[in-house]
């Protein structure tokens, strides 16, 4: 199982393995029985071995090694400015992960919210392109 599971859906795989544990415990034994019970095991142990939550790829793309050597930047565009009576709100644009190093490096304890919307127009275009945007208030 290469996927997250649910604690439900974990559980429930979980009574299932159980239920033909018993079945085969109550079955006439002969030279599969052991492979079988074996094979409940290895999955009993990959069932709880999952995770909750967000899991994160464990390999490194290739804007983490820009990140290592270089520092983000951000470019006001003036045409979007909107005044606010004194209130600063922004939106940047670009990749997630480049905009949250940035901020983490100019706004640590300064921001209450980041919002980050993942637009994935193949749905509604056709198309396999993802564009992501992160917003911080």
């Amino acid at each position: 199982m290469g996927t997250n599971i649910s604690k439900k859906k974990r559980d429930d795989l979980l009574d299932k393995i159980k239920q033909i544990r018993a079945f085969i415990a109550a079955a006439p034994q002969d030279e599969n029985t052991g492979n079988l019970l074996s094979y409940l095991s290895e999955l009993e142990k990959d069932v709880n071995g999952k995770k909750y939550g967000l899991v994160f790829e464990e390999h490194r793309e290739e804007i983490d090694e820009v990140l290592d050597t270089h520092t983000p930047v951000l470019t006001e565009n003036a045409d979007l400015f909107i005044d606010y009576g004194g209130q600063m709100n922004f939106l940047l644009e670009g990749d997630n992960l480049a905009a949250l190093k940035l901020l983490e490096k100019t706004h640590r304890g300064k921001i209450d919210l980041i919002y980050i919307e993942i637009i994935i127009p193949s749905l509604i275009q056709g198309i396999g392109i993802i564009k992501r945007c992160a917003f911080a208030v």
